[in-house]
């Protein structure tokens, strides 16, 4: 049986698979990557080594299940590109096309690099922006991985204190970046 509190780290696994996929929460490959990822959480929970924390592996299996998706699509893109690059063979070498030049490079396109350098400009900016510690805050659940309740001993603070500073965090970081 799957621990009880998985389905309650939903809302964190839509927001990672989000941010890989550059889409909004409620886009359908984001449920369909959660969808996924629980799944996969709840058939290999088993692997789970004892006193490991869930939060960090699940949302582990969520990236790579968010990443798998971006190769995929990548592929299917590439495909439609060239569905069946042929060796034209003419009548000298001289004038044929290498095959070599027919390859379409897999990685992201120049938009789409200068769209995420750009919206990583910008997460860097509005988390510039955040107070100290509500930024140590915010990494350490988001980054790290810790609990409220880690985060609270380390910093010193009421747990109270460390929910307002990762919800306001949040909310900084949405606006910065208009979502």
């Amino acid at each position: 049986m799957a621990p009880p509190h998985l389905t309650a780290l939903r809302p964190a696994v839509r927001a990672l698979i989000a941010c890989v996929l550059g889409r909004s929460v409620d886009h359908p490959d984001v449920e369909d990557g959660a969808h996924e990822a629980l799944a996969r959480a709840i058939e290999g929970h088993a692997r789970l080594q004892e006193g490991e924390p869930l939060r960090p592996w699940v949302l582990g299996i969520a990236r790579h299940v968010a990443l798998d998706t971006l190769r995929r699509e990548r592929r299917e893109r590439r495909d439609r590109q060239a569905p069946h690059a042929t060796y034209a063979a003419s009548e000298s070498e001289e004038d044929a096309a290498s095959p070599i030049d027919a390859l379409v490079d897999p990685g992201p396109g120049p938009e789409e690099r200068a769209a995420l350098t750009e919206r990583a400009r910008r997460t860097q900016q509005a988390l510039a922006e955040l107070s100290a510690p509500q930024r140590e805050a915010l990494l350490a659940f988001h980054v790290e991985g810790q609990s409220y309740q880690d985060i609270a001993r380390r910093l010193g603070i009421p747990l109270g204190t460390v929910a307002t500073w990762i919800a306001r965090g949040r909310r900084s970081l949405a606006a910065a970046l208009g979502e």
